[in-house]
């Protein structure tokens, strides 16, 4: 919807004021506002601003939007099985928040029973630009279309066939068709339209060439430095610090802001060369190098960026080779920052290696996180404050007075929530010490994603 329709929602498909879609049958549309989610605790895996999510919730209800989270990612998973290609960095991220855009669409267009204005969500549409620059052409898009279509009509014609009569569902088979038609059509062509644009943008730029020879070193392809140096203009024998900056929304989507950000950082931390390259409108891949021996110095200390933007950061290593680990490190890194549920802006593999590699399977890290914890993974007030404690505490070598100062408490009060925490978890500290310390971290970082019920495997 664009900003005026009812409730106001710019993420979503414009639906027309006052005018109820064609063909539909009066009061057979309700069945939309019974749905509800398989797994638990969905609401908290949506990728779109969660304003943006509360606002259908509170008008169709949150079990269908819950739904069309579920349905989303279903969506996502199922075109990157069918089509490789877009499960990349960048990309994959702006496929799941378009799927998600649509699906609630879908949801909102179903529930309220109007009529859908040829104006796709501005979330559906980000990838094309992604896609470009990674080399994914729109042959792939289409057919990512084409599959979230069929996906999601399986999906929604089952849920029919669970929640109504046999009298009622050929019509709401019709109704369903004309309004997923509707849409698939109108982002074929959008899509194809904003392919074409970005693509004249893209194959002028000089970027184009300097991403081609980026992608053979990140796929260990031979390389001559001096080849890569005139074309790239930086140094691949040196020692590499990779970064990824990347904005959290569409307003503050503006590469040359995410370049000079990675710039400044890189500079700051004593990069003597730099190499900044675009990756569609929403994230910049970026390199900063030193003389043999030297390293990018730490980023924290070079001060924060403008609100929404967030970056990723790999290990400094060394060679073409390092150039490309440093990056896959970054990428990593960045998968922990698009789940983070902290206020940071700033994810350094460096400190995030473990989780990192734990949270590649949330399910199952989710089930980690609660046979570590106990009781300590509870919801509420009491139980994050007796998380924070035992973090901190053993965070800091088990000293009560490091522990007291570090959280502006008294030293009886950390002694006392330590001895709490154990009796909530129901075991010492000294069990599984270090899985314990990791799925504090692992709560710390991902919060609901890991505290909330886990799902039963299968």
């Amino acid at each position: 919807m664009t900003e005026g329709a009812p409730g106001g929602m710019e993420w979503s498909l414009r639906i027309v004021p006052g005018r109820r879609w064609r063909g539909a049958v009066s009061g057979v549309s309700g069945w939309i506002r019974e749905l509800a989610p398989r797994g638990r605790n969905v609401l908290s895996r949506a990728v779109l601003p969660p304003v943006q999510v509360d606002r259908l919730a509170d008008r169709v209800g949150a079990g269908p939007v819950a739904w069309a989270v579920e349905l989303a990612q279903g969506m996502a998973e199922h075109m990157t099985t069918q089509i490789p290609q877009l499960a990349v960095d960048g990309l994959v991220q702006e496929l799941r928040k378009g799927c998600e855009a649509v699906a609630l669409s879908i949801v909102a267009a179903l529930a309220e029973n109007v009529e859908v204005a040829p104006e796709p969500p501005a979330e559906a549409l980000t990838g094309a630009a992604e896609a470009v620059g990674r080399g994914v052409g729109i042959e792939h898009l289409l057919q990512s279309v084409q599959l979230g279509h069929a996906y999601a009509v399986r999906e929604i014609l089952a849920e029919a066939e669970r929640h109504l009569p046999a009298s009622d569902r050929f019509a709401v088979v019709g109704h369903v068709s004309e309004v997923l038609f509707a849409i698939v059509n109108q982002l074929s062509a959008e899509m194809t339209r904003e392919f074409s644009l970005a693509h004249a943008a893209w194959v002028t730029s000089s970027a184009a060439v300097r991403m081609e020879l980026v992608q053979e070193v990140l796929a260990g392809k031979p390389v001559a430095a001096e080849h890569a140096h005139r074309v790239l203009g930086y140094d691949l024998t040196r020692r590499h610090t990779a970064l990824v900056v990347w904005a959290d929304d569409l307003e503050q989507a503006d590469p040359r802001r995410l370049e000079a950000v990675a710039e400044q950082l890189l500079r700051a931390g004593g990069a003597t060369g730099t190499l900044i390259l675009p990756v569609g409108r929403q994230r910049v891949w970026a390199w900063g190098s030193s003389v043999r021996g030297a390293s990018v110095g730490p980023l924290t200390s070079t001060g924060t960026p403008p609100s929404g933007i967030r970056v990723a950061a790999g290990l400094p290593e060394s060679g073409a080779e390092g150039f490309a680990s440093s990056h896959g490190q970054a990428l990593d890194a960045v998968r922990v920052g698009m789940l983070s549920r902290t206020g940071r802006w700033l994810f350094d593999y460096a400190e995030l290696d473990l989780i990192a590699m734990l949270s590649t399977r949330l399910d199952e890290a989710c089930r980690f996180v609660h046979r570590e914890l106990g009781g300590l993974a509870g919801a509420g007030e009491p139980a994050t404050t007796l998380r924070t404690t035992l973090k901190c505490y053993l965070d800091t070598e088990r000293s009560l007075n490091t522990t007291a100062e570090l959280l502006h408490v008294a030293r009886n009060t950390v002694a006392y929530r330590i001895q709490r925490a154990e009796q909530v978890r129901g075991r010492e500290i000294e069990v599984r010490r270090m899985q314990l310390q990791v799925a504090l971290a692992l709560a710390e970082e991902f919060g609901d994603l890991v505290l909330g019920e886990p799902t039963t495997p299968g």
